[in-house]
C-alpha cells in the first residue's frame, strides 16, 4: 500500500476499491500462510465505508475505508498463541508497530494482536473469536478512488 505524507492536507493514497480489496486479501493470506493456518471458505467480510473526519465531517469525493476480515478454524489455546506470535514476528519484521498483544490463557482464552503500519497507517488484527476460531482482519486508512479528484483542504 502506498504511503501518504504526514501532513493533514497531504493527498490521500489513490486506490480503487478492487485494488484495496486485492491488497487486503494478499496481506491476510500472507499472514495465514506464515502462521500455518487456512482461511475458511465461508464468506469474507468486506465493508467499504465513506471516510468520516474526527468531527463527523465528510467530503463529496467518494473517499473510503475498507474493513476486511476472514475466519480460520484454529484448535486450542496453544495453537492460538502460536498464530499470534507468528503474525507478531512477521508484522514486526515488516515494520508494523504492535499496539496490542495478548496471549490466551486458561483464565482468559482469547488471544489478540493488533498492529499499525506507521507509513501507510493501515491496522491489522488477529484475534481469537472462540476456542476453535480466529479472525484475521485489516482496516485501511482513507483512500481516494482513481476517478475522484482530491478536494481542497
Amino acid at each position: 500500500m502506498s504511503s501518504p505524507g504526514t501532513g493533514k492536507n497531504d493527498p490521500l493514497p489513490v486506490k480503487s476499491r478492487q485494488e484495496a480489496l486485492d491488497w487486503a486479501r494478499q496481506l491476510i493470506a500472507h499472514v495465514a500462510q506464515t502462521a500455518g493456518i487456512e482461511i475458511n471458505s465461508e464468506p469474507e467480510q468486506i465493508l467499504f465505508n465513506p471516510c468520516v473526519g474526527r468531527k463527523g465531517e465528510s467530503a463529496p469525493d467518494d473517499r473510503y475505508t475498507l474493513l476486511y476480515s476472514v475466519h480460520s478454524d484454529v484448535q486450542g489455546i496453544a495453537r492460538h498463541n502460536e498464530v499470534i506470535r507468528s503474525a507478531r514476528d512477521l508484522w514486526t519484521k515488516e515494520g508494523l508497530k504492535i499496539s496490542d498483544f495478548r496471549e490466551a490463557t486458561e483464565a482468559t482464552p482469547f488471544a489478540a494482536l493488533g498492529a499499525r503500519h506507521p507509513g501507510s497507517r493501515y491496522f491489522a488484527t488477529v484475534d481469537s473469536t472462540g476456542d476453535k476460531r480466529m479472525a484475521l482482519g485489516v482496516t485501511t486508512p482513507c483512500l481516494m478512488p482513481p476517478s475522484a479528484s482530491p478536494s481542497a483542504g
